[in-house]
């Protein structure tokens, strides 16, 4: 288990740090075993580690030659496979043992599509400086949770709503309809969840990209 948050603002500006060193700290009992920061253009990320793969260089931020960025919490059980499918076609210098490095490759090769060669338990958030292009991706089955806010002021997401709601971007509101649904199905559909009307889950197979202004 690890916790992955971000900010992405409206107007290019960079992201204040406050409130990314604040839901770095909500989420440390996710990941006691490292403290990653990123910060580039408007955006801005924060990973805490658990680490079980590649103890010695899987810390986060990863990173791959083209300029992108990823922070993960999760495994992709087929990233073996993947490594020497990629090493196959056309050799890569990879920079580390981790699981969580192959999304990065992928995404350079195949875009957005990137998700669909992965198997396994994920929520990844990748920030390609190029495009201005802010990729949240969660697994088919969303197995690892990813919530994010849509505000006046930017995009902002966390592994989990208490994150978001410390660093003030979204309130502790109280969503009746979100909790009503769960206390009579055991599980909410769609994105709305109970914490707050401004946050939202990444539904089942959702994978969304926000683009800075200006970008393409």
């Amino acid at each position: 288990m690890c916790g992955i948050a971000g900010l992405m603002t409206l107007d290019g500006t960079p992201p204040p740090a406050v409130p990314l060193q604040i839901m770095g700290a909500a989420l440390r009992h996710r990941g006691p075993d490292g403290d990653g920061r990123y910060r580039s253009g408007n955006v801005g990320m924060v990973q805490t580690r658990l680490a079980i793969i590649d103890l010695a260089t899987g810390a986060q931020p990863l990173y791959e030659p083209g300029g992108a960025a990823l922070i993960a919490n999760g495994e992709v059980y087929n990233y073996l496979e993947l490594r020497e499918k990629l090493c196959g076609a056309r050799p890569i210098a990879f920079s580390t043992q981790s699981d969580c490095e192959l999304p990065l490759h992928l995404y350079r090769r195949s875009g957005l599509e990137f998700t669909q060669h992965l198997r396994g338990m994920y929520a990844v958030a990748l920030h390609d400086p190029g495009t201005g292009r802010l990729v949240l991706a969660r697994d088919p089955f969303g197995i690892k949770p990813l919530y994010y806010a849509e505000t006046a002021h930017g995009f902002a997401f966390a592994s989990e709503p208490g994150a978001l709601i410390e660093a003030g971007v979204v309130t502790a509101e109280l969503n009746r309809s979100a909790r009503n649904e769960l206390l009579q199905m055991q599980f909410t559909t769609g994105r709305e969840t109970i914490p707050g009307r401004d946050c939202g889950c990444a539904s089942r197979q959702d994978r969304r990209a926000a683009a800075a202004p200006g970008a393409t």
